[in-house]
């Protein structure tokens, strides 16, 4: 299993009480559902997914499934339940991993390679591992990629895409409410990278873990100063023994 809440907690609760019907899906009844849609499962692998025998559907799979019950799809991963149209993503899979690694990295380094990632996602372990190449096969939009529900959980992991509770929010990839409002804080974090505030605050950090509590409080309050004054002329504000 995945998590506390795993994937089959999730489809086997859905199962039995389905949004908007009266009674529970069979697995017979929820494989006829999803090949009526157009997807392609078995009866078999449903009853080994809700039992965790299996888990580590594809995001195909994953999709497939949250249309027949009528769900969001992200209601796998610990999201949202309700549903918004055909719910469809708007934008794929790869383009949504293409902005992470775009958007989050370190500030004393340019953004990841497919290496970094790799090697950080198969040390952690805690969703096994995988290759540099898979990497940029799910970045590549001509590949069309299908990734599993696991390595969407240790890329979400690894971008810092969590939740209250520390869990990797791989709804991420699976809601196009989430992604935008994610996407809105992407953007304020790379003006505050373009103006530099990002590394000035790792430099600050570095440092002050040495600094006095007064000197923490002038910094505080001189960058707040600094900030709200809106003059491009500002210098450190000095008030001698007055204070």
């Amino acid at each position: 299993m995945v998590d506390d809440l795993s994937f089959a907690a999730v489809l086997d609760d859905l199962c039995r009480r389905p949004p908007g019907r009266r009674r529970p899906f069979s697995n017979v009844e929820l494989a006829r559902a999803v090949n009526d849609l157009g997807g392609d499962i078995t009866d078999g692998y449903i009853s080994l997914l809700r039992k965790g025998h299996r888990d580590n559907p594809t995001l195909q799979t994953i999709q497939d499934l949250a249309a027949a019950l009528g769900v969001c799809p992200a209601a796998f991963v610990g999201g949202r339940r309700e549903r918004d149209g055909d719910e469809c993503p708007r934008r794929t899979f790869s383009a949504r991993l293409r902005h992470l690694f775009e958007a989050i990295y370190p500030p004393e380094q340019g953004p990841f390679t497919p290496e970094d990632v790799a090697a950080a996602i198969s040390a952690d372990g805690r969703y096994g591992s995988i290759s540099a190449s898979h990497i940029r096969e799910l970045l590549n939009p001509e590949t069309r990629p299908n990734p599993r529900l696991k390595h969407m959980l240790a890329l979400a992991g690894h971008f810092g895409l969590t939740g209250e509770d520390g869990a990797p929010q791989a709804a991420y990839f699976l809601d196009d409410r989430l992604a935008a409002a994610i996407d809105a804080e992407l953007a304020d974090l790379k003006k505050l990278r373009d103006a530099g505030v990002v590394e000035f605050a790792a430099r600050v950090v570095e440092h002050a873990s040495t600094w006095s509590p007064e000197l923490r409080r002038q910094a505080v309050e001189a960058i707040t100063k600094a900030v709200e004054s809106g003059e491009t002329r500002w210098v450190f504000p000095l008030g001698g023994s007055d204070r």
